[in-house]
């Protein structure tokens, strides 16, 4: 019996592993790619917006930056401060730094195991987070300090090659996967799909807000959330509510706020939890509304 259930579960992983695989490689290569030949380019776009006349236009450069740039958030905090540093508007900063930690091309490719509805919104919902954090940074914030630069020392430039980045990427995120892929699988056999089914499904703000909660203790790297998602979605949970948790996810994981804070400090800190939650929420029950 416990052979049978072993045999199984294993079966299960590597049916998994084998669905998900091309994504996350394909992912793994073009984020890579984009750390190695591109960032050089990010950089100086960035660099470039901080003598842009129009805030509109500026920021949605900024967002789509956010979204392209490849880096981690504790990638991405030390490179907001050099640009803080540079004169770069605080308002920009912020569309950057919401955007980027929303989204970047590796987990982009890897949502369209969720289907490429999932991973367009998902992509959209990106650029609008990060753009609206920086019209309303600039309408409320603009004549108040934001970032703390001088927690950061200046980044050392060091060389990078491809294959040493994209060596880099599969050992960060491939235990993620295998957890996420693991979970999965117990999920699976011994979770009824009624159960997430009711918990997702039927009462529309309910399930969002439940998806949005479950975030925040659940998502440990995007990659190893994708597989949950993509087997919650089967049992009933709602697109609003996968976009809700994908959201709200990768924002406030634990890892992430400790940079953030850093950063941001307590008062900031917590005007930032308080729009990407209420963000989430707002915009997954919209979906839900109306699907």
């Amino acid at each position: 019996m416990v052979h049978n259930e072993v045999r199984i579960i294993f079966s299960s992983i590597l049916s998994l592993v084998l669905e998900i695989s091309p994504y996350w490689i394909t992912g793994l290569v073009i984020g890579s790619l984009v750390s190695v030949y591109l960032s050089g380019g990010i950089a100086r776009k960035m660099t470039a917006l901080g003598s842009a006349k129009a805030n509109i236009p500026a920021v949605l450069v900024a967002s789509v930056l956010g979204v392209v740039s490849p880096l981690c958030m504790y990638g991405t905090i030390p490179v907001i401060a050099a640009f803080g540093r540079k004169g770069i508007p605080s308002h920009i900063l912020v569309t950057f730094m919401v955007s980027s930690v929303l989204l970047n091309p590796n987990l982009y490719i890897l949502g369209f195991v969720l289907g490429t509805g999932i991973a367009i919104a998902r992509l959209l919902l990106a650029l609008l987070c990060g753009v609206l954090a920086g019209i309303l940074a600039w309408m409320f914030l603009r004549n108040k300090p934001i970032f703390r630069y001088n927690r950061f020392a200046p980044i050392k430039k060091g060389k990078k090659t491809f294959f040493r980045d994209l060596l880099k990427a599969f050992r960060i995120t491939g235990p993620y996967l295998l957890i996420g892929v693991i979970l999965t699988a117990l999920v699976n056999r011994y979770v009824p799909p009624q159960l997430i089914a009711s918990a997702f499904g039927g009462r529309e703000a309910i399930g969002v807000l439940f998806a949005t909660s479950l975030s925040i203790p659940l998502y440990a790297c995007g990659g190893g959330v994708m597989p949950l998602i993509r087997a919650w979605l089967a049992a009933g949970m709602g697109t609003g509510d996968a976009l809700a948790f994908m959201i709200s996810g990768p924002a406030t994981k634990i890892t992430n706020l400790a940079a953030v804070k850093m950063i941001l400090g307590a008062k900031n800190y917590f005007i930032y939890l308080i729009y990407i939650v209420a963000f989430a929420f707002i915009v997954g029950l919209i979906i839900e509304l109306n699907l």
